[in-house]
């Protein structure tokens, strides 16, 4: 005999709210983690994690990154898709692209919030901290410094660019 619980909306919410706490988790471990140049992810992994992220999630992400990468580098990435998000309060897509070793992170939507100073690194609030809502652009720009990395950045009214 089968539970009334079991095809429950209830139940379903909840199995989705944990499968999208997962992805988060998978994330970022790999955005905030150690990361070393000889642990590889694979395509397989990092479509896993981005899918998961996607689904009912108000930004979409689109890997045309390749077969795989280092964990230092899609910490880069994962980091910077973290910045990205930032500028579109309304949801959007990214793309993550990368070819001859820069990547590049576009993010669409129908409108862009760019703040400059946050990309620049004037992360630092008014009680001379890191804020949380800017955590992600110290730790990306740190990391880009770490490997030797440039951002350049574009930014248009419904698309931004990243890249490094």
């Amino acid at each position: 005999m089968q539970s009334q619980w079991t095809d429950s909306p209830e139940l379903a919410l909840i199995a989705q709210s944990l499968h999208h706490a997962s992805a988060r988790i998978r994330f970022y471990r790999i955005a905030f983690g150690l990361a070393s140049d000889t642990q590889q992810l694979g395509v397989g992994e990092i479509s896993s994690i981005l899918a998961d992220m996607t689904r009912d999630g108000r930004v979409s992400y689109d890997w045309q990154g390749g077969e795989g990468c280092a964990r230092s580098e899609l910490r880069l990435v994962f980091l910077g898709l973290l910045c990205l998000e930032t500028a579109l309060p309304l949801g959007g897509g990214i793309a993550i692209t990368s070819y001859d070793g820069r990547w590049q992170l576009r993010g669409a939507g129908d409108r862009i919030r760019w703040e400059d100073g946050a990309w620049s690194g004037d992360v630092i609030n008014t009680a001379g901290e890191i804020g949380a809502d800017r955590v992600q652009f110290a730790l990306l720009l740190d990391e880009l410094q770490q490997q030797g990395r440039d951002l350049t950045t574009e930014v248009g009214d419904t698309s931004a660019l990243i890249s490094f």
